[in-house]
């Protein structure tokens, strides 16, 4: 079984441009979430190295791929 890398999976948000502070954004592992889209500064993430200690996350989703640039431009066309 591989090891799950936190920097790979979809939750998982950095400074400075994705969020303020960086971890786990999955609502389960969150310490506190708000609803409203306005105060998402004040969401506090879990601890990506405490949930992922032994490199087992059980929640790991690995991001798509991204498409290259004729990729995008195909698809646009099509």
């Amino acid at each position: 079984m591989k090891k799950a890398d936190c920097r790979t999976c979809i939750h998982f948000r950095s400074a400075p441009y994705e969020a303020r502070i960086e971890g786990c954004y999955l609502e389960k592992n969150m310490v506190s979430k708000q609803k409203a889209a306005y105060l998402d500064e004040q969401q506090l993430p879990g601890k990506h190295e405490k949930i992922n200690l032994r490199g087992d996350c059980p929640d790991h989703e690995v991001e798509p791929k991204k498409l290259s640039f004729w990729e995008r431009l195909f698809a646009v066309s099509a």
